[in-house]
């Protein structure tokens, strides 16, 4: 990890974009700090959507990527990223290699609390037994890789501070293979990205649920894996860059921008599913807030009609899936819940529906007329 022994003042003076790592630093800092915002309000919102044992994961996690960021402007600010090492003091260079170590005790433990935060999300939602069991597993298999990883980061260099001395004293100690370690992190890493990947998507496709709803946990679970893209591509990076041939130069990019986002985006994909229940809230007192302006706005009947949602004999309302049965601010995560509220749904619309057949049966055929004018003119309907 030494300089080459002369370098041209061209080459001593190119620099690789150094700014970045410190861009991307400080908008993790805002985006995971947002993300957990709106984590905490739906915990505060819903407890019984999100279980504790997450709510210590992803707090764990969040205090954890923010001292990788912080780490990360740090390596720019004092440790010489994004310059060739030889055009750095050594020291300067010292205090990367101090700073690489600070970046593996964050970034190690911050993956596997996101992870685990992802896996208590599913063991909560999941409620078949196989599926839990396959949950353990991989909740298991990412513990011990967490530990096995944090034991080689102290062991892998004796004494344990050879690590950074190295630069001035080769004597001082022995090392590893630090490179095969950062390779080998990454392959069962990708393994348990791939299985959380998999993992929902047989049970999801055979819900018996609305295409809109279908789709929309589709979608939802889906980003909650985006973690397999940052890990892949960190796994890509480490096999083609020859980072410790020239360490400050080659950290700036890839490798370090990948430390910082892996352990962010798989927290933010375990918190995107349990914000549900708090966009659905948003998104029913924004149509409530637009309904009373349309309502303070029409005149005579339609007013009536909308206002009190009955007229005669005919009752018309609108019904939103996810309020029957439901109390919104103690919502269940879980798929049992969703079919038990399409079960509980059908028999209330089959029965509305014979309701109105059997008043429009007795009614006037005028007025049944002037019901099918006002509820096609007005917007009027019944969901189900």
């Amino acid at each position: 990890m030494t300089a080459g022994p002369a370098h041209t003042p061209e080459f001593l003076a190119e620099t690789n974009n150094p700014l970045l790592d410190q861009r991307v630093s400080i908008a993790f800092i805002v985006i995971d700090t947002f993300f957990l915002s709106l984590f905490y309000v739906s915990r505060y919102l819903n407890k019984k959507a999100v279980p504790w044992p997450m709510l210590v994961c992803n707090t764990l996690c969040y205090v954890l990527c923010m001292g990788s960021a912080a780490t990360g402007i740090l390596m720019v600010k004092i440790g010489g990223v994004g310059h060739h090492v030889a055009a750095v003091p050594v020291t300067t260079f010292q205090t990367w290699l101090q700073l690489s170590k600070v970046l593996e005790f964050t970034y190690t433990p911050a993956v596997m609390f996101a992870k685990l935060a992802a896996l208590f999300l599913y063991h909560q939602i999941f409620e078949t037994t196989a599926y839990r069991r396959v949950i353990i597993g991989v909740g298991v298999i990412i513990v011990l890789q967490g530990i096995v990883a944090f034991i080689l980061a102290f062991s892998i260099c004796r004494p344990f501070r050879y690590f950074w001395t190295q630069a001035v004293d080769p004597n001082d100690g022995t090392c590893g293979d630090v490179m095969l370690f950062y390779k080998s992190y990454s392959i069962p890493s990708l393994v348990t990205d791939v299985a959380m990947l998999v993992l929902p998507w047989p049970i999801l496709l055979k819900l018996q649920l609305p295409l809109s709803e279908k789709i929309g946990l589709m979608l939802t679970f889906l980003a909650a894996s985006l973690g397999i893209v940052t890990c892949a591509l960190r796994f890509s990076v480490f096999f083609t860059t020859p980072l410790f041939s020239d360490p400050t130069w080659y950290a700036s990019g890839g490798p370090m921008i990948y430390a910082l986002v892996e352990p962010s985006i798989y927290m933010i994909a375990s918190i995107i599913p349990t914000t549900r229940h708090l966009y659905r809230r948003v998104r029913r007192k924004a149509r409530q807030t637009l309904q009373l302006g349309n309502t303070n706005h029409d005149s005579g009947d339609s007013e009536d009609v909308e206002s009190r949602g009955t007229f005669n004999h005919g009752i018309i309302r609108h019904v939103e899936v996810w309020q029957t049965n439901t109390n919104s601010s103690q919502e269940g995560l879980t798929l049992g819940e969703i079919y038990q509220n399409q079960q509980d749904w059908n028999p209330v619309c089959d029965k509305n529906r014979q309701s109105e057949k059997a008043a429009a049966e007795t009614m006037p055929k005028e007025f049944v007329k002037k019901q099918v004018r006002l509820r096609d003119g007005d917007g009027v309907r019944l969901v189900g």
